[in-house]
């Protein structure tokens, strides 16, 4: 048996605010407030607004939808089709998005709205407290989720920020709306960046910063500027990324964090690749320091420095400077580590790409292609990402061109040519 409610009076009211007027129409005729909508399919407030927002219920929610509105599919669909002339331009699609095209065009349209009223207010507290559990939801899923996904997931949020952000609120009530939009903005940016789409992903770290600067947290400040010197370590200058990771350290006050020492690794390991052996040193003993000195618990969550991210940082590092032995006790214990406990899915991959690097600089062809060949067919195709193509084409890159037509490496070749083409 269906349950009904009180119908909402809306009487006096002259229009409806910017989302989908008549799906929010629809459940008000059948009588469903927000919280009553959630109690009668079961499933959480901010679920229901997220649908009022723009984001298109999953198959088997509709389906319960449908029944509880009165409705048939088809009539539920054209509902959830509508959008305000703002929203249609805001976004691409609010269902799962078939092509990576589609994806991107929406990021791009959800962050120059971002950027656009991101120095404008909150409205309402409530909505903005809901973003922000959403937010501490994303970090712990984001080491684990494929970035592609971690877009889609992100963009309702993203959005839903902007349509808060209507006039300047008291300075408290406005850091936080800064500090969410800057995490949405950074884990948005740390996806693009994975995915290889490397101008959205610059312009999106500067919308991280922007937010960031908004407020006065200097360890988030440093955190923004850390992660972002990820990007010139893989697709640019790495003079950039020295420089960033300088900054964050500078920005961070000397603070014991995982953003201070996220920023002293990615420092080493760029100075690694420099051929700065005594400065790449200097750093990843600092970022071990911290490490040591960090008393929060260990987690995979994103932007969670520990023990075993660093052992990641340290492979990297000890392979630029050519310490193949060091490196592979490293490799050795960090690939433990990794499999001891439930990992972010990338890193043990990384982890052997260093070593398929070193047996090829040593002349273990052979091996060395097989070692990076399973590293990334072990890894799901969804996370096998511009990144670890990357970093697989550095294994061959070390191999003498007059060897590449033995059919380990040829195999090995066919696996990044989607890199390789870039």
């Amino acid at each position: 048996m269906r349950l009904r409610y009180r119908r909402v009076e809306t009487t006096g009211r002259t229009s409806m605010s910017p989302k989908r007027d008549a799906f929010i129409k629809a459940c008000e005729d059948a009588g469903y407030t927000i919280d009553s909508l959630a109690e009668a399919l079961e499933v959480d407030r901010s679920t229901v607004a997220r649908w009022r927002s723009g984001q298109r219920p999953q198959a088997r929610q509709r389906k319960r939808l449908a029944a509880a509105l009165d409705l048939s599919l088809q009539e539920l669909d054209t509902l959830l089709a509508q959008a305000t002339p703002e929203e249609q331009t805001a976004v691409v699609s609010t269902g799962r998005l078939s092509t990576q095209d589609a994806l991107f065009a929406r990021v791009d349209q959800a962050r120059g709205l971002v950027d656009s009223t991101l120095s404008k207010g909150l409205g309402s507290m409530g909505r903005l407290e809901l973003i922000e559990e959403r937010v501490v939801d994303w970090i712990d899923s984001y080491t684990h989720t494929p970035p592609a996904k971690m877009l889609d997931d992100l963009m309702p949020d993203l959005l839903e920020v902007r349509r808060l952000a209507e006039d300047r609120q008291p300075a408290k009530v406005q850091q936080r709306l800064s500090t969410a939009t800057a995490v949405l903005s950074l884990l948005s940016a740390d996806a693009l960046m994975k995915l290889g789409q490397v101008t959205r992903a610059r312009s999106w770290y500067g919308t991280a910063r922007l937010a960031a600067d908004d407020t006065t947290d200097g360890l988030l400040r440093a955190q923004v500027r850390a992660h972002e010197a990820m990007l010139p370590y893989y697709y640019g200058r790495l003079e950039r990324t020295v420089s960033l990771a300088q900054e964050a350290q500078v920005l961070a006050a000397g603070a014991v964090s995982s953003a201070t020492a996220l920023a002293a690794a990615a420092e080493g390991r760029a100075l690694a690749r420099f051929g700065d052996s005594d400065g790449a040193e200097r750093a990843m003993a600092t970022a071990q320091r911290l490490v040591d000195r960090l008393d929060a618990p260990s987690t995979d969550a994103a932007f969670e420095f520990n023990d075993k991210r660093l052992l990641l940082y340290l492979s990297g590092t000890l392979t630029y400077l050519g310490e193949f032995d060091r490196a592979r006790q490293v490799q050795r214990e960090a690939l433990d580590r990794y499999r001891a406990g439930p990992a972010p899915v990338i890193d043990p991959a990384l982890i052997k790409l260093d070593q398929a690097v070193g047996e090829a600089v040593e002349g273990d062809i052979d091996d060395a292609c097989a070692l990076a060949v399973n590293a990334l067919l072990e890894l799901p195709e969804e996370h096998r990402t511009r990144i670890v193509l990357t970093r697989a084409t550095d294994v061959v890159k070390a191999i003498p061109t007059q060897r590449w037509q033995r059919p380990a490496v040829s195999e090995l070749r066919e696996l990044v040519a989607p890199a390789s083409s870039n």
